[in-house]
């Protein structure tokens, strides 16, 4: 006897068998029970999931002769249900409609439907990828297809449902299937290896299933494909070696210089997937699956359904990198990602492609929030601390160390906002280190060299501020809108005296009453240039230009 593949060995002979179509199946169980039952019937879902195999099922269910009506329960053993499932009934047509897709097949098909089964109790048409018919093709069939003789039945089935027309979708009791879920697969996988003495682990079995993507036959046919090579016992390696799938090593490297934001790693990473050969878009594919692993592990509580498809070894393993990682930063992950697998299908270089999409997934890690850059900006003009970052890359323990030990490293304490040094100042000529020298004549020389020293942002707290020495030490009164900047930025005002003066100073630094601005001239000009100075000199703006580096480039006025 010929050797048969193991889809068709272990395809569903009744519909208990029929695997991840629970809501689906008892539905069609209770019509047939209860005699409510239509003359069409639309199966719509992906490949592999078991439309066409229902489909038989149905037929053998409305033709088997062992009951004196249809019944959800086929024998499978009377002639009527074994030549169905042998395919040579001659009540029940199966036909595919890429072949006979014109409006002669249709017209032949009308032609048989007028007359009686030659012996069953239904005539039935099995229309296999119905969605290949021709647009003349669907509109003969619609008379026969609304109104069919009383013995007559149509069961379709496609892949495509949106290509089929509303007036053959509205003739038909449609039934969607859905993908299997990873668990009933491999449940399914599971219980065929145990049939057939394979040896085989559970991590294996889930990568079939990850590998099959919801489709039984799929997983079915990948079976075969390794048995081919292990016999009856398959090694985990030998997976990933004939298949072409990604080894879960690499993706933990990955993933693992990426949270480290070590971008030598992932280079070295890339380098390894060159030289073992692997497809960097089906690499890609499976470091998303492998990023949204660590999501769910991140999220999903102990002992929710969502952790069932993973491998507990697996989950405790990706549990420390979940730790580390923010929902935040997968979420810009899989932006990367997704983009990136678009770009592979076209890249010149896909090597490159590849390297600079994990390095700037690194380098994410690195970015401040939006929002988080507001509020610290907020903060600072309120004269409030600083809050912390909410993330900070962290390094990950060693790979040495233990799970059940590895802890989330504390936040890092805010960073302080960096301060251009101005440059070194030369001494002003006649200006004199002794207390009695310091006349309203040298102070003011002192407060136009820090005025020329400091930057863009702090220089109008200086030029409307007063000074004056007693002893060693410089008293610095800034104007009360500048109280924010007094009490945040002393250090700097006085870095900014000591150069002025050329010698070490004792500076204090405090807010105290503004001298009068000169009155400025009306012209267009100068009213703009005192528009930028009063908007310079909000504390909000000041830290803003402070945090970013930058300058106010015009001022708008808003009328009330």
């Amino acid at each position: 006897m010929s050797y048969r593949v193991l889809a068709l060995k272990w395809r569903p002979r009744n519909f208990d068998e029929v695997v991840g179509q629970a809501t689906l199946i008892r539905t069609l169980k209770n019509a047939l029970a209860s005699g409510r039952i239509g003359h069409a019937f639309l199966l719509s879902g992906a490949r592999g999931v078991g439309k066409t195999t229902t489909a038989r099922i149905l037929a053998k269910a409305l033709n088997c002769s062992a009951t004196e009506k249809p019944t959800p329960n086929p024998c499978g053993e009377c002639s009527s249900c074994r030549e169905i499932a042998d395919g040579n009934s001659l009540d029940v047509q199966e036909i595919d409609g890429a072949t006979h897709n014109g409006v002669e097949a249709v017209r032949d098909l009308r032609e048989s439907a007028r007359y009686n089964p030659a012996r069953d109790r239904f005539k039935i048409w099995i229309i296999d990828e119905v969605h290949m018919l021709s647009t003349a093709a669907f509109n003969a069939l619609l008379k026969t297809l609304e109104e069919p003789p009383p013995r007559v039945k149509f069961i379709f089935a496609t892949t495509e449902y949106h290509k089929i027309p509303d007036t053959i979708l509205s003739r038909c009791q449609q039934y969607d299937f859905r993908m299997i879920p990873a668990r009933e697969l491999v449940a399914h996988l599971r219980k065929v290896a145990d049939g057939e003495g394979i040896k085989v682990s559970d991590e294996a079995l889930a990568r079939f299933a990850r590998a099959a993507e919801g489709s039984v036959r799929d997983a079915l046919s990948l079976f075969d494909q390794v048995l081919a090579f292990s016999g009856s016992e398959i090694k985990d390696e030998d997976i990933g070696a004939l298949l072409g799938l990604i080894d879960r090593e690499l993706l933990l490297a990955a993933s693992r210089g990426i949270a480290e934001c070590d971008s030598l790693a992932l280079l070295e990473l890339v380098d390894r997937l060159s030289d073992y050969g692997a497809d960097y878009r089906n690499f890609t594919r499976e470091l998303l699956l492998h990023l949204r692993e660590i999501l769910l592990v991140k999220l999903a509580p102990e002992g929710s359904p969502l952790l069932a498809p993973l491998v507990p070894e697996d989950r405790e393993r990706i549990r420390p990198l979940a730790a580390i990682l923010s929902e935040e930063d997968l979420l810009r992950m899989f932006e990367v990602l997704i983009r990136t697998e678009s770009d592979l299908r076209w890249a010149q270089d896909p090597r490159v492609t590849l390297e600079l999409a994990l390095l700037k997934m690194a380098q994410m890690r690195r970015l401040m929030p939006m929002a988080e850059l507001v509020a610290r900006v907020e903060s600072l003009a309120a004269g409030k601390p600083l809050p912390a970052r909410s993330s900070n890359p962290a390094p990950l323990p060693s790979r040495s160390a233990s799970a059940s030990l590895l802890e989330v490293p504390p936040p890092m304490a805010p960073r302080p906002i960096a301060v251009a040094k101005p440059a070194e100042a030369t001494p002003r000529p006649g200006s004199t280190p002794n207390a009695s020298d310091a006349d309203i004549t040298t102070t003011e020389g002192l407060l136009a060299a820090m005025q020329a020293q400091a930057r863009p942002s702090m220089a109008p707290s200086i030029r409307t501020a007063s000074a004056r020495l007693e002893g060693d030490t410089l008293l610095l009164e800034l104007a009360p809108e500048w109280a924010v900047l007094a009490e945040t930025h002393q250090d700097d005002y006085r870095e900014l005296a000591r150069k002025a003066a050329g010698r070490p100073l004792k500076v204090k630094v405090a807010a105290g009453a503004a001298r009068e601005e000169p009155k400025v001239p009306s012209s267009a000009e100068d009213k703009r240039r005192r528009l930028v100075e009063e908007a310079t000199k909000e504390p909000g703006v000041q830290e803003a230009l402070d945090l970013f580096g930058g300058k106010v480039v015009g001022v708008r006025e808003v009328e009330s």
